[in-house]
């Protein structure tokens, strides 16, 4: 079956059966994600507790990402798969018990947090692979582009449908939602097992005899060497401490500087999953137009001025229209970087090598939720999104002398 260049990435097989069961496992992390935010607002009122607890969430992100790429491109996926989507599994029932009975408090909150982090820290390199793995390199980013576009229909529908229940008084039922939807993408993973066979690529056969540390020198080594690698490294880094942790602030810039109740909490982060939403629709039409460098550029200039736009924002409907270019130009970021890394990655260490990528986007969360948490405890959400959002535009304009002459002396495949 032919598809538009839109869909291309479905006329390989297995991706379109992973991508139902991505849709739904989303939903579930979407959900979750916001109504954990809030309770933890709830059970502290304190800005800076809930950057602590966001610090507690990330942490997975920077310890195992990289152990969980090596892993991956050394066994059959699968089997990493499901036991990361079983923990995750196993954290939202027990959230939602916790939270049911009243149990719940910031110290559970933060330990089944980490739980979570840690199944997605497993989760995140081994599924980038065998995305690449099903798809190749012929539509690598058009697959990214439409895995991005049902992880952003999740941003932009979970967040909705966790504010709703929270509204109605079902804190509880969000975490068993989760739970349900960890359960689906692993009846998923086993459907796809009998489809395709093994989850590993002969490429893993070539890494097989290189330890865990020596391996990581080997990845560390070549993204030095690497100019397009190195510098869009450093980018993220510089984006994931200054500039991620800005969902953290949502809830006390809906609460306690717009006034809002959870509803409309819930749907600030639905419009920011909405901007995402179309921008993945947008790399997916129009990816393969002009060269991917073009976009990463675009993305890296405005995803930090339209955060010191939100720090302006004086309305419910503004920080709406704002929330959606933010999540809009932080997709076109993404999406680039990983088409990017992943074309110039070698076979043998492209788990490795989203792994890296993966502590580089999510690990350094948990110190950006602090320093963000903190700022905002002491000199005020809307000041502490501006600063730490100039700070970030301004290191890349620096470092932009470098960026541009390297990136355009490698071709973009």
């Amino acid at each position: 079956m032919r598809f538009p260049k839109a869909l291309a990435a479905l006329e390989r097989p297995g991706f379109g059966l992973l991508l139902i069961g991505q849709a739904i496992s989303l939903q579930g992390t979407w959900v979750q994600g916001t109504a954990q935010r809030w309770l933890v607002l709830e059970l502290s009122d304190a800005p800076w507790i809930l950057g602590l607890f966001g610090a507690f969430a990330g942490l997975p992100m920077l310890i195992f990402p990289y152990w969980a790429g090596w892993l991956s491109d050394r066994i059959d996926r699968f089997g990493v798969l499901v036991s990361a989507q079983l923990l995750v599994f196993v954290q939202a029932i027990l959230f939602g018990l916790f939270v049911q009975t009243s149990m719940i408090n910031i110290y559970l909150a933060c330990c089944l947090a980490f739980a979570m982090g840690t199944g997605m820290a497993f989760e995140v390199p081994s599924r980038q692979a065998l995305v690449f793995e099903l798809v190749g390199p012929g539509h690598i980013t058009n697959a990214l582009a439409l895995h991005s576009t049902v992880f952003n229909l999740a941003r932009f529908i979970g967040p909705a449908a966790a504010g709703i229940l929270m509204n109605a008084g079902m804190l509880a039922a969000c975490f068993y939602f989760k739970a349900v939807s960890a359960l689906v993408i692993i009846s998923v993973l086993f459907l796809l097992r009998k489809k395709i066979g093994t989850f590993s690529g002969v490429e893993v056969k070539s890494a097989k005899q290189s330890g865990p540390l020596k391996a990581f020198k080997e990845v560390l080594f070549f993204a030095r060497q690497n100019a397009i690698v190195g510098q869009i490294l450093f980018t993220i880094v510089i984006f994931s401490v200054l500039l991620l942790p800005y969902t953290i602030l949502l809830p006390p810039f809906g609460r306690d500087v717009l006034g809002l109740g959870a509803k409309e909490y819930g749907f600030l982060c639905a419009a920011n999953g909405l901007g995402a939403l179309l921008g993945a629709i947008f790399v997916a039409v129009f990816g393969h137009i002009g060269r991917r460098e073009t976009w990463w550029h675009a993305g890296i200039f405005m995803f930090p001025c339209s955060i010191m736009i939100l720090s302006a924002a004086r309305s419910y409907h503004m920080a709406l229209a704002v929330l959606t270019l933010s999540g809009f130009t932080m997709v076109i970021t993404n999406t680039s970087a990983i088409s990017l890394l992943q074309l110039s990655s070698k076979d043998s260490i492209r788990g490795q090598l989203m792994g890296l990528f993966t502590m580089s986007f999510m690990g350094l969360f948990p110190a950006g939720s602090i320093l963000q948490g903190t700022l905002a405890q002491f000199a005020g959400v809307r000041l502490t999104l501006f600063a730490t959002a100039l700070l970030a535009l301004t290191i890349i304009v620096i470092h932009q002398r470098s960026l541009i002459p390297s990136l355009k002396a490698t071709k973009s495949k």
